[in-house]
């Protein structure tokens, strides 16, 4: 006869029920076994921590008895004295402390030390301390006071007469205690003696109590821990470790407690589950078989809108829905990774810039629900920086771009990985990919392992890419914390390829050689330097070459470089403006952004300094192309040189040069301005003032000496202009850069 689901379901479910019912007993049988075995494993602990308190108590007799020896008799008080004794006296001294020796709850050597003779006196004999067997450990305790308490197991030679050793444990009381030291007691106790006296517990074969010193090393004569469960307990008093095996009665069995009650009542378990197993079947399949119904009817209805057939199994037609909803749980999961993927990098990236802060739980549970391991003990961060990037983006297309920083990003990952080193990474900017390395103890010292990691990915770059990479390195850090400052860091290191050039690995070590500077320091000589270049004087070559050797000398980057460039153009311009408008059409229509997109295209100082000094000589070449398109241009140098040849003249002016070329002083003032820029009276005092300034620091004529030389007849009149030009007078002009000189 035909099954219908009723039935087969009520079959499916026999073997599940025989299982369960099978898993409880099992249970129920575990759950007593564990319940025994804790209360033995209770009973061991109990027993384990009287023998630690037996233990602990003989040995704090021990050192009871000592002290109280110690200060209380005579015999061995007299011993510390510096007073001469006799042999007998010794002999005496050496009896009372044997007797008192052998009250000692275990088997022992004592040894006292004389500080005045510097002497040791044991059951042996007396020996000078630098001939006595234990010297070694004596002196290295001695001179800390009163040890800690019992030592760990060590090598002991109680004998003079020959080099046998037994392990002992020792205390070790200095005499007197908390005043001036006179000597010291030594109380060494066989590690044999302690394994006997713990020997007295361990009558039967399981559950033996042995004992480990603070390291959880067994004594020399205990058994070694079992490979299985041991319980382990700490002496408060010695910081020793005392551990037991789990006892397992083998002589109680747990099949004792199988009887037949428990079978009939099992039996009653099955046959009441039986019942109740047969009942919820039924009353759970009314529902089933009204959505089979439905399901019926459903798929009358949409058979042919979904393109299927009418199936004879009711369930036929689940099977293919499900199917259905397969393939869009597929497209869900290709979905969520890409998603996962972008939260990935959007963390990273947060996380670098220091847009988000995660404390080390955090991050813990990001890197988790990304499945990515977070354990290191520092973090170490490298900025990868793809040079001439906008040379880069004109040759390549977008997809090619793409292709390549793929190509970077999987080979320098492949490359930490061959290293045994976990990376993640994420582009923070279009031209640099930031990379934070997971690093271990076997991976110090951090900064060579990243400086080689960095090295080599460079070379493998320039191998195979027709593109170069500068490198920069930034501090490890040992939290999450402050992986931004570490990403600033190696971000700024990059930066520096503008002085250390491109194509190179750039870490605080390197940076380190070269001073901090700002590029504002130069204002003043690109003042000068704009000037000799307005005014046709080719000592702006000079001062250009100044300006940039300054700059090589100092720690710049790109960003210094760009404000530099600006400032250099926002000077120019202002210079040109100056300048005939045919000059300034110049500079307007073509010049003007050529120096802009040198601003732009510059990474390093060198190449800045060679395409700048190629810009503006040919803009000067042009300059003069013009200037000397005009007839009076060449009037006005004359008139700038004669200046420059009688700037010591007092009766130098306007008058005086106009008469020399024949025009009127309005005459030559506006031909001056209009070809030079500058207004003569200007250019005068500029010229004279130079020549002051060099005189007042390399020279040590009087002031009013150099003031006629530069054409002031009036000492007052050459102090009152210079202090408006410098805003100090002459005389502390010189002390102040003198004093900056040494």
């Amino acid at each position: 006869m035909k099954m219908n689901w009723y039935y087969r379901t009520m079959l499916s479910y026999a073997p599940i029920f025989f299982v369960v019912i099978s898993s409880l007993i099992f249970v129920f049988f575990t759950t007593l076994n564990r319940s025994s075995e804790q209360k033995y494993i209770e009973t061991n602990q109990a027993i384990l921590q009287q023998t630690i308190r037996n233990m602990d108590a003989n040995l704090q007799l021990t050192e009871r008895n000592i002290v109280s020896e110690m200060f209380t008799d005579g015999i061995l008080q007299s011993y510390f004295t510096g007073e001469p004794k006799s042999l007998y006296d010794y002999f005496i001294i050496q009896k009372q402390l044997a007797d008192f020796s052998s009250t000692l709850p275990f088997e022992n050597t004592i040894y006292l030390y004389n500080e005045h003779t510097g002497k040791v006196l044991s059951g042996s004999g007396m020996v000078e301390l630098d001939t006595f067997n234990d010297k070694s450990f004596f002196s290295s305790v001695y001179e800390q006071g009163n040890s800690a308490g019992w030592t760990s197991t060590r090598d002991f030679n109680p004998s003079i007469l020959d080099d046998t050793t037994q392990q002992v444990v020792s205390l070790v009381k200095v005499f007197p205690y908390g005043s001036n030291e006179q000597g010291a007691v030594v109380v060494n106790l066989y590690v044999k003696s302690l394994i006997e006296f713990l020997s007295r517990f361990n009558s039967g074969g399981n559950g033996a109590v042995q004992l480990l010193d603070a390291d959880k090393q067994p004594f020399p004569g205990a058994a070694e821990p079992d490979m299985g469960e041991q319980i382990y307990a700490a002496s408060g008093y010695t910081g020793w470790y005392f551990y037991s095996d789990s006892v397992h009665a083998n002589e109680y069995s747990m099949l004792s407690l199988l009887s037949n009650l428990w079978f009939v009542a099992v039996l009653i378990i099955i046959v009441l589950a039986l019942l109740w197993f047969t009942f919820i079947t039924h009353v759970n399949y009314k529902p089933i078989q009204a959505i089979l119904g439905k399901i019926n009817g459903y798929t009358a209805r949409k058979s042919e809108e979904l393109g299927i057939k009418i199936p004879r199994n009711e369930f036929k037609f689940i099977e293919t829905a499900i199917d259905h909803l397969l393939e869009k749980s597929v497209d869900y999961d290709a979905l969520h990774k890409e998603e996962m993927l972008l939260r990935q990098r959007n963390l990273f990236h947060e996380l670098l810039t220091g847009h988000q802060v995660l404390t080390d739980l955090e991050w813990e549970r990001q890197m988790a629900s990304f499945g990515l391991p977070h354990a290191c003990q520092r973090l170490g961060v490298i900025a990868l920086e793809i040079d001439h990037y906008t040379a880069f983006t004109e040759k390549y297309s977008p997809s090619d771009q793409y292709l390549l920083k793929f190509l970077i990003e999987t080979a320098f990952r492949e490359l930490a990985q061959q290293r045994e080193l976990f990376v993640w990474h994420v582009w923070v900017q279009p031209h640099q990919l930031a990379a934070v390395l997971h690093l271990s103890g076997s991976d110090e010292p951090y900064q060579e392992t990243l400086r080689r990691l960095g090295e080599e990915f460079r070379g493998w770059i320039n191998a195979h890419l027709e593109l170069t990479l500068s490198v920069g390195i930034g501090s490890e850090t040992d939290t999450i914390r402050s992986i931004s400052c570490s990403y600033r860091n190696a971000n700024e290191n990059a930066a520096y390829k503008a002085v250390f050039g491109t194509n190179t690995v750039i870490d605080n070590d390197k940076t380190n050689t070269r001073t901090n500077g700002e590029t504002f320091a130069c204002f003043q000589k690109v003042l000068e330097m704009t000037r000799f270049y307005r005014m046709d004087d080719e000592q702006w070559v000079d001062k250009l070459n100044q300006i940039f050797f300054k700059l090589k000398q100092m720690l710049i980057s790109k960003n210094d470089i760009v404000t530099f460039m600006n400032n250099l153009i926002h000077q120019l311009q202002k210079d040109i403006k100056l300048l005939p408008p045919g000059v300034q059409a110049l500079w307007k229509e073509d010049y003007q952004s050529r120096f802009e997109r040198i601003a732009s295209h510059t990474e390093t100082i060198e190449e800045l300094h060679e395409r700048l000094l190629t810009m503006m000589t040919g803009l000067a070449a042009e300059i003069d192309q013009e200037r000397n398109s005009r007839k009076h241009h060449a009037i006005a140098l004359q008139m700038k040189e004669y200046i420059d040849r009688h700037y010591s003249d007092p009766g130098l002016s306007l008058v005086q040069v106009g008469d020399q070329y024949g025009l009127s002083a309005r005459s030559a003032s506006n031909l001056f301005k209009e070809e030079l820029g500058e207004k003569f009276i200007d250019y005068l005092l500029k010229v004279r003032f130079a020549h002051a300034k060099n005189m007042l620091v390399e020279t040590d004529e009087p002031i009013q000496t150099i003031a006629e030389k530069v054409g002031y007849s009036h000492v007052i009149s050459f102090h009152r202009a210079f202090k408006k030009l410098f805003d100090l007078p002459p005389g502390e002009f010189r002390a102040m850069n003198r004093a900056h000189e040494e």
